[in-house]
């Protein structure tokens, strides 16, 4: 049996045929910098500023995005990683299933986290935004509202957040009796915010909110009946914005923004379709938020017939898919290929053999694009061997 080209490749599946990137959000995101650090990651990359300088630091904007967008990032640098294992004598770390998917989770999750708070700026916004005409702090503002020094959920943005969204409907009354103008805040707004606040309270006990559990998360939104109003995973109303559709990689701090300032429409709109408005407890907030920013962590679907292309054009059946006697596995015999994590595990833990495999044909590193990736998952996902 000779080595399958092209066009039998593409027998063995239909045209156009594509496959969603089904991957299930981890339940705390936070697991994976146990793995960073235990596999020796944080000995050439950074987190915002903590760990090595060999690699780039990670909690930089431009390595955020979705599994496959990330697994292309880390595929085409992976030449340069080995130099640098093998400069620095390390060995390059293998990864489980499971490690691979916490290690993404983490490395996702980064940007989610946003950044420190400014406590001259947040002092100066409380003004800016007529807070102070409602609500006291250090002594100073009104007392039509709950005094800031006495509310301990507002040293934290996203308890603050909560508590601002509780009393949302009863906020706008008294705003539109004030004729103040709505306070449109950013996500940088609310952590400045919240710094501020955090150093004038009276109480030395401080509430601390858990990053936000996605699965859980999800489990929110279909209580709190958002789905009423929005579309999220081909599920819901599209009387709201569809959320699957729109930009949510930000941090927790900017989504919690978006919220709240689209909370004048939302009032309006809840009342026409006579849904109450919903009220969140303990770390309800924080599990929907998280739930909303790691919709971005799934990919978009990919198409087998142009995964088949990539298959070949990048080279691959050179050494896999044969009968048995190219230099990889065949991939029709190996167990099915069924999440991208899946892909990604394997093609890692393989590199540096598939390095040393394409120096001794003097063969160049071939180069995957996102969109390539996701075509290559679906193709993979087909013509392994169902289990």
């Amino acid at each position: 049996m000779q080595i399958l080209g092209f066009s039998l490749l593409s027998a063995l599946i239909p045209l156009g045929v594509v496959f969603a990137q089904e991957i299930r959000p981890p339940k705390n995101p936070l697991q994976g910098q146990i793995v960073f650090e235990e596999k020796g990651c944080i000995e050439c990359h950074s987190i915002g500023g903590y760990g090595g300088s060999a690699g780039p630091d990670l909690s930089k904007k431009h390595y955020f995005g979705s599994v496959l967008e990330l697994a292309s990032v880390v595929w085409n640098h992976s030449p340069q990683m080995n130099r640098k294992f093998r400069q620095q004598r390390m060995s390059r770390p293998t990864l489980t299933e499971e490690e691979m998917k916490e290690l993404f989770g983490f490395l996702y999750y980064l940007r989610y986290l946003g950044e420190p708070g400014r406590v001259a700026k947040g002092k100066k916004l409380l003004e800016t935004k007529g807070c102070i005409s409602c609500h006291r702090v250090a002594g100073k503002g009104g007392t039509i509202g709950p005094d800031f020094e006495q509310v301990q959920s507002y040293a934290t943005p996203l308890y603050m957040v909560q508590a601002m969204w509780n009393h949302g409907p009863a906020m706008q009354e008294e705003i539109k009796k004030s004729k103040l103008p709505f306070p449109i805040l950013t996500g940088q707004d609310i952590v400045d915010i919240a710094a501020y606040l955090s150093q004038t309270m009276i109480s030395t006990t401080r509430i601390r909110m858990s990053p936000g559990d996605p699965s859980n998360g999800k489990k929110v939104f279909e209580a709190k009946s958002c789905d009423k109003c929005h579309l999220v995973e081909g599920k819901g109303r599209i009387i709201g914005p569809n959320l699957s559709s729109i930009e949510l990689k930000k941090g927790v701090t900017e989504i919690a923004s978006l919220m709240w300032n689209h909370g004048q429409v939302m009032i309006g709109a809840m009342k026409k379709q006579s849904i109450d408005w919903p009220s969140f407890k303990e770390n309800d907030m924080a599990d929907l938020i998280a739930y909303l920013y790691f919709l971005g962590f799934e990919d978009k679907p990919g198409t087998q017939e142009k995964g088949a292309r990539v298959f070949q054009e990048k080279g691959c059946r050179n050494c896999h898919l044969s009968d048995g006697k190219g230099k990889g596995p065949d991939l029709v015999t190996i167990p099915t290929i069924d999440s991208p994590i899946r892909m990604i595990q394997l093609m890692w833990n393989h590199a540096g053999e598939m390095e040393d495999l394409l120096i001794m044909q003097n063969k160049r590193w071939p180069q995957l694009s996102t969109d390539e990736m996701r075509d290559l998952y679906a193709y993979l996902r087909k013509v392994g061997k169902k289990l």
